[in-house]
């Protein structure tokens, strides 16, 4: 299974709609909060599932604040992390994902991609697609999930080269 991560679009669909076009082989998409709308368009471009989340920007939203998935027996939290901290440490969110028994916490919020395994739990942000504050560029992630449960993530940016874990 192939995920595209996306987070923090803010209105401008642009660049996830090149990278959408772009990519090959996506199953489903997970947008990790700041913009709705934009998801709400995405779906009616494209045919993929899509799972997401409310943002801090999200203002009037009846998306979820956190949400678990589970694919291959591999458990997905995913959330913005505007309620968790996320600016300022990652142990809050790490509890939220240990409370939840998940392999995976995915969220947004930072503009800024990160992938951490502490615990046994592994900690990834795909950055930002529209709004980077990295210095690396627009970002965005692909999760790819084997049916034995293994899992790879791949940080890319559309200028420079992808960081794959």
């Amino acid at each position: 299974m192939k995920i595209l991560l996306t987070s923090d679009t803010h209105g401008n669909l642009r660049n996830i709609i090149k990278v959408i076009n772009t990519t090959k082989d996506i199953d489903r998409i997970i947008h990790l909060g700041d913009y709705e709308r934009d998801v709400e368009e995405l779906q009616k471009l494209y045919r993929y599932p899509i799972d997401y989340v409310q943002g801090n920007c999200d203002f009037i939203s009846y998306a979820p604040e956190v949400k678990i998935l589970e694919f291959y027996g591999v458990r997905i939290l995913i959330t913005h992390g505007h309620l968790h901290d996320v600016k300022w440490e990652y142990d809050t969110i790490l509890n939220v994902g240990k409370e939840n028994n998940v392999d995976i916490v995915l969220f947004g919020h930072t503009h800024v991609s990160l992938v951490k395994n502490v615990d046994n739990i592994t900690l990834i942000n795909p950055g930002s697609i529209s709004l980077p504050r990295d210095g690396k560029g627009y970002s965005f992630g692909i999760l790819e999930i084997e049916k034995d449960g293994k899992y790879h993530i791949t940080i890319k940016n559309l200028e420079k080269k992808q960081k794959r874990y």
